[in-house]
């Protein structure tokens, strides 16, 4: 019997529009989970594909070991991957009586496997027939040619073997991109090794495994190939304070950012659902219990159309989710032309999950209350006030952290956000009933419009103070969002300025200085500062010797050092990107003293007045730590873990290192430059610079579109919260029309209270979008805070327009019907 009455109840209640808000509610939540997640998602992966043309595959493998074919065959034939191959090691080339030490990559024929290794047959890298690397041949950087006095063609000597130069290195993806140089770079092929007779038992060698295919079969391998790794091979990791792996992380935190504001309104979404559910069951569960029907029946009845709204919100949201994925996949492949886009489970089981969370937290504690409603309520008028169900604002809480937790992962960032938005509501909540109640003496006689829309504020006021919350939380995260892909991506852009020195230059020693300023000022170049540079490695802390390496062995409570050698330098002014954190700077006349930057403090326990000493040229310094420094390592600028007093390093001999701007029309000066200073190193990070630009397109991108789907979703919102109230509003509208009421009244009342309304929801949002932006940018980006003056007039005016337009939209039907008309639809039901 209850099941009859259940279906007959939930077609009707579908074609009055009973049910479409909570069903709405749902697919809004589910949806916007599955679209935003997916698309992070999507952004992330197209990021990191991109990221894995500078290590020319997508999983990297390095060790000291020779090759282990085991490896190369599990991937190969058990997960479908590509490998190459690729050896690295530093040796002597000699032509003729010239001589120098070069570092050697030997690569095999599927080198590289992402990226472009591009060749020219040429001794300059501005001009030449491509050429492709076969075994026999040998490709120099630029700077060898004149080092060794060689030139295409001619034949020079690797170990035991004779090779023939072949060209010139004109772009390798997977190049050393440290601005401290190091030794000329020579490609050979792999088959040639053997015949050099170089590689010795005992000799330095570097071995890299270069896998890439699909992501799910590179997880599989990396997993299976884990318990066959030995002490000798580690994967290699982005690193993180390099310009790209920075770029990526912070791209990483935008779109998190972005996601999370996504899950905040889709619960907002289900709250006003809950809220109107509610509101206008009572009497039908009161007719239901009057005709007979038990307790347990009524949850029966109820919980089968919950659990029918639930299965239909879950699929078109999961639908309509996936589509937007689609859509925003098909626009990256247009953007990146080698994306390879992946479908991932992610998405679908995370908006499932959601649906579930929001139907049993928001929608089962009114289902409850509405099962135990009286049956003599059939002859009481329906309560118009708003209801605070305690219980149910605490599992609707709960619910909003989960989802926030579930999409992130981010526990510490979850709770912070989440305890701001609770903050920020009871404020809010607290601020509007006071503000409404101060205005009181203003609605005394509802003679005019004004006196009326503030009457009517007065008269909802919990309801108003919910509506508040959504209103301003929809515009707060439009704000927000406009503000992080406007702004901040500006300023996170403008760290890399038009005309930022793209060419660096290392191992100038104090000779070359001279000559290098002389070809500048010829060719109208601008030098960046020199940067003085000697090798030092640190011995102890506070006379406490340091283990230069840690092993899992290792179970000494030893500290453990930096593990290498660090590149030391000398200044009297604070580096450019540098802020001191603790302490003072050199002051003039500083003697042994030594500034740490402040992950390498924190890492080693490194306080202010501490002693380091330092093993540099052979000989032992110390000297106390006087400052920590915050470091920029997004910058592409010298940076150093260690800055020491002039006094301390002013007798040992330093090379130099200084850079320039060169557009890309003028690099044959490179050319001459080589010829001028040969030993002079240079760094270009022209594709760094391309790569972190091409990630901060990419992000802007993508968080149009998703800001695109959240102000689409706020205003659905806002349309049913102003849905929510629409049957007190008619029953308030056919009293005043058959009491007198003109229609210019009522229609200029009702657009006041919506601008009332929005003003101050723009006026909150605007205030909550000014801190979150105080956080955002100095505590999660890393960024110096600026106030955005256009901020309060785009708030206030946004909640006036959004909410007066929604509002007249949804009511302005209302105000068209005539006085006996109303009142009949009102007395009816």
């Amino acid at each position: 019997m209850w099941a009859s009455i259940a279906w007959r109840l939930f077609w009707r209640e579908l074609r009055r529009g009973e049910l479409w808000v909570i069903a709405f509610a749902l697919f809004l939540a589910v949806g916007s989970v599955v679209s935003l997640s997916g698309i992070t998602e999507g952004v992330k992966s197209a990021l990191l594909q991109r990221s894995a043309q500078f290590n020319a595959a997508d999983k990297v493998l390095r060790s000291s070991q020779p090759f282990d074919e085991q490896l190369f065959e599990l991937a190969e034939q058990q997960h479908q991957l590509s490998t190459a191959r690729q050896m690295q090691f530093d040796s002597m080339l000699f032509s003729g009586d010239a001589m120098q030490l070069a570092t050697i990559k030997a690569v095999s024929s599927s080198y590289p496997l992402r990226g472009d290794l591009v060749l020219y047959r040429s001794e300059l890298v501005t001009a030449g027939e491509t050429a492709v690397l076969t075994p026999g041949q040998v490709f120099f950087e630029a700077r060898l040619f004149d080092l060794l006095g060689v030139k295409v063609g001619d034949e020079v000597e690797l170990g035991l073997a004779k090779l023939q130069v072949g060209g010139v290195i004109v772009n390798e993806p997977d190049a050393p991109l440290s601005v401290f140089g190091g030794s000329p770079r020579v490609i050979m092929h792999l088959d040639d090794v053997p015949a050099t007779d170089i590689v010795q038992p005992g000799s330095r060698i570097g071995y890299r495994y270069l896998f890439a295919g699909d992501t799910t079969a590179l997880a599989q391998f990396e997993a299976e190939a884990n318990d066959k790794l030995s002490v000798h091979q580690r994967w290699q990791k982005m690193d993180r304070e390099s310009a790209i792996g920075g770029a990526l992380e912070r791209a990483e935190r935008f779109l998190l950012l972005a996601g999370l504001l996504g899950i905040v309104l889709a619960a907002c979404a289900a709250a006003v659902a809950a809220s109107r559910y509610s509101q206008r069951h009572t009497r039908a569960v009161a007719i239901v219990k009057a005709l007979g029907a038990t307790t347990a029946q009524i949850r029966l009845i109820y919980g089968s159309h919950l659990l029918l709204v639930v299965l239909f919100s879950l699929v078109c949201g999961l639908v309509a989710g996936q589509l937007a994925i689609g859509a925003v996949q098909w626009g990256i492949n247009l953007y990146m032309a080698d994306y390879r886009a992946e479908f991932s489970i992610r998405p679908l089981w995370l908006g499932a999950l959601t649906c579930v969370i929001c139907a049993l937290l928001f929608a089962a504690r009114p289902m409850w209350r509405l099962a135990n409603t009286a049956a003599i309520e059939v002859l009481k008028q329906p309560a118009a006030q708003f209801v605070v169900d305690k219980l149910q604002w605490l599992t609707g809480a709960a619910a909003i952290w989960a989802l926030m937790w579930l999409f992130s992962g981010e526990l510490v960032l979850s709770i912070g956000l989440f305890l701001l938005c609770a903050g920020f509501a009871a404020l809010l909540i607290a601020t509007a009933a006071v503000i409404v109640r101060l205005v009181k003496p203003a609605a005394a006689g509802q003679a005019s419009a004004p006196k009326l829309a503030i009457a009517n504020l007065r008269r909802r006021l919990w309801a108003n103070s919910f509506q508040l919350i959504t209103f301003s939380l929809a515009i707060f995260l439009a704000l927000l969002l406009y503000f992080l892909r406007a702004e901040l991506i500006g300023q996170w852009q403008r760290q890399i300025p038009e005309g930022a020195p793209n060419q660096f230059l290392v191992n100038i020693n104090q000779q070359q200085r001279t000559v290098l300023n002389n070809f500048a000022r010829e060719q109208q170049l601008q030098l960046d500062q020199y940067y003085p540079v000697v090798r030092g490695r640190l011995l102890s802390i506070n006379d406490e010797q340091l283990q230069q390496e840690a092993t899992k062995e290792d179970r000494s409570q030893q500290r453990v050092g930096v593990g290498r050698e660090l590149n030391l330098t000398w200044l009297t002014a604070l580096p450019k990107n540098n802020h001191i954190l603790q302490g003072n700077w050199f002051t003039e006349g500083a003697t042994a003293q030594v500034s740490v930057e402040e992950e390498i403090a924190e890492r080693l326990e490194v306080k202010l007045g501490d002693s380091l000493a330092f093993s540099i040229g052979g000989q032992q310094v110390s000297a106390v730590v006087s400052s920590i420094r915050k470091v920029d390592w997004n910058s592409l600028q010298p940076n150093f873990y260690m800055i020491l007093s002039p006094d301390l390093l002013a007798d040992f001999p330093a090379t130099y290192i200084t850079a320039f701007y060169l557009p890309a029309e003028r690099n044959q000066l490179l050319n001459q430059l080589a010829r001028l200073l040969p030993t002079v190193s240079v760094i270009s990070v022209d594709n760094i610079i391309a790569q972190v630009n091409d990630i901060i397109d990419q992000v802007t991108v993508a968080l149009s579109f998703i800001l695109l789907i959240i102000c689409l979703a706020a205003a659905l919102v806002l349309v049913a919260q102003v849905q929510a109230t629409l049957e007190q509003r008619e029953q308030e509208l056919a009293i005043l029309r058959t009491l007198g009421a003109r229609y210019a009244l009522l229609r200029n009342a009702l657009l006041l209270e919506f601008a009332l309304l929005g003003a101050m929801a723009g006026g909150f949002a605007t205030l909550l979008a000014e801190l979150m932006l105080l956080l955002v940018q100095q505590r999660v980006f890393e960024l110096p805070f600026t106030p955005h003056y256009s901020l309060w007039w785009m708030g206030p005016a946004l909640g006036i327009g959004m909410v007066t337009l929604l509002g007249w939209w949804q009511l302005r039907r209302l105000l068209s019907i005539p006085g006996a008309q109303l009142m009949r639809r009102v007395l009816q039901g």
